[in-house]
């Protein structure tokens, strides 16, 4: 039974575990995102009120951890472990909501846009894509491989992007994969320093990124290099102790000092050469008259060499002041001759444009002067047509009149022909009737017409 709800309690709590979360107080290091750093073990010295720990995690995937700095809003460092498809799964940049509001349910890596009416304190933590709005900066992962997540990205310009990004490519596969025998094996550690400037009076600009690198197979070693942001083509590479002097506070990068401070083969090489020359004894101590004659070769060397300088650095004055001034003449030339074309060739289009307006202007002039006309000439002209056409309308009308009279005239005598004509011959037909009965009454046939 108590297996069952153990088995039950882990598997509730599995979801979880697979998206970016915050590591609290309490947790060992960076929790399960621990595997990223050499021997399991954080680097020490970084301690600050100001920062939080990012176990970073997306589609049930470690990618890496970072100690994030909410005070300057870029990423104090990040640790990887070398991938050579580690960002090839995400699409824009991310933010991490908890960043902004621990309690928030939101436990994994998200847009911004899809987050912000979620987190009604997005931003006041971290940096977010409008803070690199109308500046001169973008944001620059650490190490461009990684997963673009805007908590392991610090403001630089696009030349220093593209550079540090091709700095580190040529660095881990010219000097950091040939002497790794499993490039599992190899631990990278990349932060930044800030500066005082800022972008948007919110996210700081870094004065220098740094990277630094921890192989155990075959033997342990490590490298660093230290890039300025103002120093664009730049590149320090120095020892890992050299780089945590400079970090100062007692910061520790790796545990053991990755095998116990072993440096890069190739520094090793060239620490080892540089020993044994300034062991080796001198062959053959030279005579008086030798170090005289040196003494004066050097002089007359040193004079030569400073009088070339001194020519040449004559020359190239001379040169930049004659190819300045060139320059200049050039700009201001191609530039008036520019706007003097910009000027005559906008002339005939302003002429048409006034052109144009003074032909609209007339032509409007004219359709109000029309309009005004037969305005005023509107009411007479169907007055005086009213007019013209009563006479035809009355003296038309007489025949008509006269025809519907004469009409009635008929209509009158043919209705009492009629009734004349009717009433005569009624009184005929009677008459008869009565005279042809009397006569033959009288004659004696009034037996035969009854019959």
């Amino acid at each position: 039974m108590t297996v069952a709800a153990a088995l039950l309690l882990c598997l509730a709590a599995l979801p979880c575990a697979l998206h970016a979360r915050l590591v609290h107080e309490g947790e060992d290091g960076f929790s399960e995102c621990n595997d990223f750093f050499h021997q399991s073990s954080p680097p020490q010295g970084f301690s600050h009120p100001a920062n939080v720990k990012i176990c970073q995690r997306y589609q049930g995937e470690q990618r890496y951890a970072t100690l994030y700095s909410t005070e300057h809003k870029i990423p104090v460092y990040s640790a990887f472990r070398y991938q050579e498809d580690a960002g090839a799964a995400w699409g824009g940049w991310m933010v991490e909501p908890q960043v902004d509001d621990s309690k928030s349910s939101l436990d994994e890596v998200s847009k911004g846009s899809e987050v912000s009416e979620k987190v009604a304190t997005l931003g006041t933590n971290q940096a977010l894509e409008e803070d690199y709005a109308s500046t001169d900066y973008q944001p620059g992962p650490l190490y461009h491989r990684a997963s673009p997540a805007l908590t392991s990205a610090v403001p630089v310009t696009p030349d220093f992007k593209e550079k540090w990004a091709s700095d580190v490519d040529l660095l881990i596969k010219e000097k950091l994969l040939p002497h790794c025998e499993n490039g599992e094996n190899l631990h990278l550690l990349a932060g930044a320093v800030p500066s005082d400037t800022k972008i948007n009076d919110k996210v700081s600009v870094p004065e220098y990124v740094w990277l630094a690198a921890c192989c155990n197979l075959p033997k342990a070693w490590s490298l660093a290099v230290i890039k300025r942001t103002g120093d664009v083509e730049g590149l320090q590479q120095v020892t890992v102790e050299e780089l945590e002097n400079q970090l100062s506070g007692g910061v520790k990068l790796f545990s053991d000092q990755c095998g116990g401070g072993a440096v890069h083969p190739e520094l090793r090489s060239a620490s080892d050469a540089s020993t044994q020359t300034e062991e080796e004894p001198p062959v053959k101590t030279p005579g008086a008259f030798s170090r005289f004659f040196q003494f004066i070769f050097c002089i007359i060397y040193e004079i030569i060499k400073s009088v070339l300088c001194l020519v040449w650095f004559l020359f190239k004055q001379v040169c930049n002041l004659i190819f300045g001034r060139l320059y200049w003449i050039w700009t201001a030339l191609t530039t008036y001759i520019l706007a003097l074309s910009q000027v005559l060739l906008n002339i005939p289009y302003d002429v048409l444009c006034v052109f144009g307006n003074v032909l609209c202007g007339f032509v409007r002039i004219l359709n109000n002067a029309f309009s005004v006309v037969c305005l005023i000439l509107r009411l007479p002209t169907r007055f005086l047509c009213d007019m013209a056409s009563f006479p035809y309308y009355t003296i038309c009308a007489i025949p008509d009149v006269g025809i519907d009279i004469l009409s009635g005239v008929w209509g009158v005598f043919m209705l009492g022909f009629s009734t004349v004509f009717g009433a005569f011959g009624g009184s005929f037909s009677v008459a008869s009737f009565a005279g042809s009965s009397v006569f033959q009454r009288f004659i004696g046939q009034s037996e035969g017409y009854e019959n």
